[in-house]
């Protein structure tokens, strides 16, 4: 396991197998953004919670067989969409407020702001998320680790362990469905960034979801 300069154990990752208190402080260090990511997919707290509880379960029961020098949150979410895709493919989840995903995607707003345009910004940033959650659970993933998690393109590949241009064809067609399901709503224009003249995009840009 990597050890800080101080020669303590690094929460941000993986435990030794050993190690209880370890897992415990991993757990810590990482339990936030899986629930985010969980939270932006489902839309449903308590399965949020469950997916959490499921990623960090098959994070300790393979533990042993991770590389300890690389960065487990690829790892962790990769676990975590797929928990969250097999979820949304076997049934309808209820679609509840998303106050704390709401927050956090507007934490780096101008803090200059007056309530009511505040207000605004919170009501654009809910429909948008309500958007996102109607797309394909794929297309769904790739956006929220884009926009929610601020991740790269080859981020995105190697978390979802997909080749980077069926991440890119995805993405484009994520955001093409977003303008058109959200074109009549002024308040989301701006949140919704313009495909790239001469992407791949359109509902037909990727066939494999």
């Amino acid at each position: 396991m990597v050890e800080s300069s101080t020669g303590a154990a690094d929460p941000a990752a993986w435990p030794r197998v050993d190690d209880g208190a370890a897992f415990a402080a991993f757990y810590a260090r990482h339990e936030a953004v899986v629930y985010r990511t969980a939270l932006a997919m489902t839309r449903d707290t308590s399965i949020a919670e469950e997916v959490v509880t499921d990623t960090f379960l098959r994070a300790y029961v393979a533990r042993a067989t991770l590389d300890p020098e690389r960065s487990p949150v690829p790892w962790l979410q990769k676990v975590a969409i797929n928990l969250c895709v097999n979820r949304l493919r076997r049934r309808r989840l209820p679609s509840q407020p998303l106050d704390d995903v709401t927050a956090h995607a507007m934490r780096d707003r101008d803090p200059s702001r007056s309530p009511e345009r505040m207000s605004e910004q919170r009501e654009a940033m809910d429909a948008l998320l309500a958007g996102i959650a109607r797309l394909k659970p794929r297309q769904r993933a790739v956006v929220v680790l884009r926009f929610l998690h601020d991740y790269s393109l080859a981020q995105i590949a190697e978390t979802l362990d997909e080749p980077l241009g069926t991440v890119k064809s995805r993405l484009h067609s994520a955001v093409y469905a977003l303008r058109e399901d959200l074109h009549a709503d002024a308040r989301v224009r701006d949140l919704v960034p313009a495909p790239r003249v001469g992407a791949v995009a359109g509902p037909d840009a990727e066939v494999a979801q």
